[in-house]
């Protein structure tokens, strides 16, 4: 018997992909820093505001990404995003001044959050039945995953080829250019594949066509316990999958790895990226979602337990890949679940947006703050020090983290018997 999920297949592929490369364009200067800063003519400082100018808007757009979602389409958001982003991507060949190149960040800011990421979360719930979250979301993460891997060796043997043959500043434009067609690309797929579920479909209609957002489904929404739990749990894996790349400095103090290894740690973290996404959506429909993210963080607590407590010796390194192996795939576990876990909240689907609203602006917060956190326990500790002290914090989290998900299990005892006896008939 044919599930849902599977004949969704193509369009979950579609938005694992969009999901990776909408971002490519908003993030692809760090990649080619040097070349970037030299021919659009900026300053280190400049070059930092522009990632700022970036991080305002994402966070702005958290704010009103839930509106939207449950406003508009969620086909014609996916669309429109894709399209304004490529569209963007394409003035940059056009190598404007500084205070272009700002309001061009900021606007991506915009078009692949505001009305791009509440939108995208929403649909790949819809592909799938109830007792197929786990693998839908788990299968999207390792899509991104794996689009990442694979785009990043394509683009960089394009620039190696137009910088061999031309110019920096041609390789640039080249990169560029397949960036942007990608996403106009990609919004013609999505409007042409995607189909809005009976849930959209069957909701409320305004007066001109659009959906209409109910300030009192918002309201009951924030009253939810599940809302918060299901926020803590975004924060405190979250703040793990934003911090993971001081390990690589750490690796490089504390047990004298070369800039080669350390380098190739950075990387290491994209290969089990899918391990963690798929293994967790698998497992996951078949024990229960909150189930896999209670694993997810005793595993994460064994890795960074294992990551302060081994000893600072060259001849532990291929135990310290061991446990930077654990902590990079768990958390990249608990990422695909951080929205598979609203099934069990008992979330109508034509409400994702506005659930996702407290979800993404408290939960992804740590963006903010958890940069200046490790900034500080750097400053103020010497050495090895100030690392561990952070990796600490970290702990400290994903113990709350695990206290979270067996609270949440608790509240959501009657939801979670009701998958469990779909799942058990499904399987008849």
């Amino acid at each position: 018997m044919e599930t849902k999920l599977k004949k969704n297949t193509a369009t979950l592929v579609i938005l694992a992909v969009s999901g990776a490369l909408i971002y490519a364009l908003p993030y692809f200067r760090n990649y080619y820093y040097d070349v970037f800063l030299e021919v659009f003519k900026l300053t280190n400082t400049q070059m930092g505001t522009l990632g700022s100018a970036y991080g305002i808007c994402c966070l702005i757009s958290y704010i009103f990404g839930g509106y939207c979602a449950d406003r508009w389409k969620t086909k014609y958001l996916l669309a429109i995003s894709l399209f304004a982003t490529g569209i963007l991507g394409f003035t940059l060949l056009l190598y404007p001044p500084y205070p272009v190149l700002l309001l061009i960040h900021a606007a991506w800011g915009i078009t692949s959050i505001m009305t791009f990421w509440g939108a995208l979360v929403k649909a790949v719930r819809s592909l799938g039945s109830e007792n197929e979250q786990g693998k839908a979301f788990g299968f999207f993460e390792g899509g991104r995953g794996i689009t990442n891997i694979v785009q990043s060796v394509v683009i960089l043997g394009i620039f190696a080829f137009f910088a061999k043959r031309m110019s920096d500043k041609m390789a640039l434009s080249a990169v560029i250019t397949v960036y942007s067609v990608i996403c106009l690309l990609l919004g013609f797929i999505i409007m042409l594949i995607y189909k809005e579920s009976n849930q959209e479909n069957e909701s409320v209609q305004a007066t001109d066509g659009s959906k209409k957002f109910d300030w009192a489904v918002l309201w009951k929404i924030l009253k939810m316990p599940t809302t918060w739990l299901a926020t803590i749990l975004i924060f405190t894996s979250y703040a793990m999958i934003i911090s993971y790349y001081y390990i690589t400095p750490y690796a490089t103090a504390a047990f004298g790895a070369s800039t080669l290894i350390a380098a190739a740690l950075g990387y290491f973290s994209q290969y089990c990226r899918p391990i963690g996404s798929f293994g967790a959506g698998i497992i996951g429909d078949r024990i229960g979602v909150s189930n896999m993210v209670l694993i997810g963080y005793i595993v994460l607590i064994v890795g960074l337990v294992g990551l302060i407590v081994l000893p600072a010796k060259a001849s532990f390194i291929l135990m310290l890949l061991v446990f930077i192996a654990v902590i990079y795939t768990s958390m990249y576990a608990l990422q695909a679940m951080h929205f598979a876990i609203l099934v069990e909240g008992d979330y109508p689907v034509e409400t994702t947006g506005t659930v996702s609203m407290p979800l993404m602006i408290i939960g992804y917060s740590g963006e903010i703050f958890m940069p200046i956190v490790a900034g500080a326990c750097l400053d103020l500790w010497s050495g090895t020090t100030g690392y561990k002290v952070f990796f600490t914090i970290l702990l400290a989290l994903a113990v709350i983290g695990l206290v979270t998900v067996m609270i949440w299990q608790r509240v959501t005892k009657e939801k979670r018997q009701e998958i469990a006896l779909q799942r058990k008939l499904a399987n008849l």
